[in-house]
């Protein structure tokens, strides 16, 4: 049961501990709290490296847009005012020209190097297995993401738009720029959820046929594509959902509970007679297990609990009791397809 519980026993530290720590900030005690991270799962290491690179990458990013070159210009004009002056005082006019004129070309120069513009970059960030990762991205936009999803944007973004790729699901607190909206892109620009300052839930996970989209706060438009084309744009409001059947090409929206829906990037899980197919499918995605339901009839029970930072056993333990089902939890496999050790939960009457 060691795997099960992985994401709470080696709780992911505070993104500003790790910040600290890579900044060479951190406390002994901090450090030490990171180092204990860090032993605990060799994967935590790739974490700390991507957030290292994040880190890094908009730290030059920021030192690049910070470049003035009105100050540059400046400097070597005081530079050159003082060398006149002291050629001045020499009586040598002329040599004090050509010292001027040497001068001012390479200024020019050096504004217009400055003021080159950057080469775009893709980022892409992962949220290991049975852990959630929280993201700021260089606009202000927080972002967290759930176990195993990743998001893929542009540095620097470009500049009508700002973009980004999501595959699994994340919360996403996005900073608002009317002239510079924010748009998240799932399953290959299947669908696109159009942003302007907002909170809001997505899910897109490669193996299912629908995308789920939960509007906290704010406003976003939904658009659906098929060969590039928008074939049709659905406006959503504070508590809406929306899911998108990629299958029939059909959205649907209804009115939900956001906090059952977004509860999970805290560490909880809320459930409220929410058939048990959705319930596995969220247990799924949060421990990194997959289920097997040996009775059919399995699938037409609801559940209702609500659990905070409780392992997998304690939770199918509740549901045995609550709902007369029996679980086994079978040795790791090996995911092939993600390369991903998973647990399998079998269900049965």
């Amino acid at each position: 049961m060691e795997t099960e519980n992985r994401h709470i026993k080696n709780q992911e530290p505070e993104n500003m501990l790790l910040l600290k720590y890579i900044r060479g900030m951190a406390s002994e005690t901090e450090s030490e709290q990171v180092r204990d991270w860090l032993a605990a799962d060799t994967e935590n290491e790739q974490t700390l490296l991507q957030i290292a690179r994040l880190y890094y990458a908009c730290q030059t990013r920021e030192r690049i847009l910070a470049r003035d070159p009105l100050p540059a210009y400046r400097k070597v004009k005081k530079r050159i005012k003082r060398q006149v002056r002291i050629l001045w005082l020499k009586r040598s006019v002329a040599a004090a020209a050509c010292f001027l004129l040497g001068l001012v070309v390479p200024g020019i120069w050096l504004v217009k190097e400055e003021s080159a513009p950057v080469p775009s970059q893709l980022i892409t960030v992962k949220a290991n297995a049975g852990m959630r990762t929280q993201v700021c991205l260089p606009d202000g936009t927080q972002v967290c993401l759930n176990s195993g999803s990743t998001m893929t944007y542009p540095l620097p973004y470009d500049e009508k738009e700002r973009r980004v790729q999501i595959s699994g699901e994340a919360y996403l607190d996005v900073a608002h720029n009317p002239e510079q909206p924010f748009v998240v892109s799932v399953r290959d620009d299947q669908m696109r959820v159009k942003v302007w300052g907002t909170e809001f839930n997505v899910q897109a996970y490669e193996e299912e046929d629908c995308v789920q989209t939960t509007l906290v706060s704010g406003s976003v438009e939904i658009e659906t594509l098929q060969k590039g084309i928008v074939t049709e744009k659905v406006r959503l409001r504070p508590s809406d959902k929306a899911v998108y059947d990629m299958t029939e090409n059909k959205v649907t929206v209804s009115q939900v509970n956001t906090e059952s829906e977004t509860a999970w990037r805290e560490g909880r899980l809320v459930f409220k007679d929410t058939p048990l197919p959705q319930v596995l499918n969220k247990l799924s995605h949060f421990y990194n297990v997959r289920f097997e339901v040996k009775d059919a009839v399995i699938d037409s029970y609801c559940f209702t609990g609500t659990f905070q930072d409780k392992q997998l056993s304690q939770i199918l333990d509740y549901l045995r009791i609550s709902s007369q089902i029996n679980y086994e939890i079978k040795t790791l496999r090996t995911d092939d397809s993600h390369g991903l050790q998973q647990p399998l939960v079998i269900l049965r009457k």
